[in-house]
């Protein structure tokens, strides 16, 4: 059963990732580049077509929203009390804070949700991808900065940012109807031919990344990140669903996305901010390294496969 689930669900998104990190090693890439063309055009295309055809209904959509939010808020409480409790410094602390409550729904959690749980999986799991990005664009700045600008600064980003836009277009798209004829047809298969490129390029990306990484520093601090990542999420949104009372299906893949790896992007916010990034940079490997065997066991448990 185990090794079902990993190779039905897990090695397709491995050998892609795989992909990217030799791509990385072998040719010279501007990353930054090509990590642009994901989420200033493949990224917002993918949340506006899955948001125009989305089947959740709002009522699901806010239970959805408001289990990220306390499972970040939650998250992010346990990893300020363990810094404070073994002394560690604010920047530590800081980090440990990103490390723990932003995970990675995106490049990661998007195509394990499509193999695990299909189409109507992947609808969902485009919810949670929205509800994390704007948490990361906005309380991870702030962490980060840890200064009185943090808020307007996680605005300003906020407010640049495609996939809020993708986003209210996509609501309002779906309340009038997506066409089916015409020129607005035509119009949406060219967005919809943008989405569907999104998940390989996501996939390759999170490969680049990880090649990224020289050496691994601050082993204590990530195995701490990593534990609370990739073990402590997994009963916190157990108990988080079962309180807003999701669906079965709604559960699982919240379960599933809750203990995703940390998120790669928070690299690139601790390095504008100065907050530990090799310390980041280190938790975002060890912990996607460690995914693929916390991830095929927590499938296996709850059945996907």
């Amino acid at each position: 059963m185990v090794v079902d689930v990993f190779m039905q669900v897990l090695l397709p998104i491995l050998v892609v990732v795989g992909a990217g990190y030799v791509l990385r090693k072998l040719v010279r890439l501007e990353l930054q580049s090509v990590n642009r063309v994901s989420i200033y055009l493949l990224s917002p295309a993918l949340i506006f077509s899955s948001l125009a055809k989305m089947r959740t209904g709002s009522s699901q959509a806010f239970k959805i929203v408001t289990f990220m939010v306390l499972l970040v808020a939650v998250l992010g409480a346990a990893s300020w009390l363990g810094g404070r409790l073994t002394g560690q410094e604010r920047n530590t602390t800081a980090a440990l804070m990103l490390c723990t409550m932003f995970m990675n729904t995106g490049n990661y959690g998007l195509p394990l949700a499509r193999f695990a749980f299909g189409e109507r999986g992947f609808e969902q799991a485009v919810v949670f991808f929205v509800a994390q990005s704007v948490l990361a664009q906005t309380l991870a700045v702030y962490i980060a900065g840890s200064g009185g600008g943090g808020w307007r600064e996680g605005f300003r980003r906020l407010i640049r940012m495609p996939q809020i836009y993708a986003v209210s277009g996509g609501l309002a798209l779906r309340e009038v109807g997506v066409p089916t004829a015409g020129a607005g047809a035509d119009l949406m298969r060219g967005v919809n031919l943008l989405a569907e490129a999104t998940i390989p390029l996501l996939l390759v990306i999170l490969g680049m990344q990880l090649a990224e990484t020289r050496a691994i520093t601050g082993g204590a601090q990530v195995a701490l990140a990593t534990f609370m990542r990739l073990v402590l999420s997994v009963p916190l949104a157990l108990l988080l669903a079962h309180l807003l009372a999701m669906p079965p299906l709604t559960t699982r893949l919240a379960v599933i996305l809750a203990s995703m790896p940390t998120a790669v992007n928070m690299t690139i916010i601790s390095i504008e901010f100065g907050v530990r990034p090799k310390l980041v940079s280190s938790a975002v490997v060890v912990s996607t390294v460690a995914s693929f065997v916390t991830l095929t066991a927590l499938l296996a448990f709850l059945g996907v496969g």
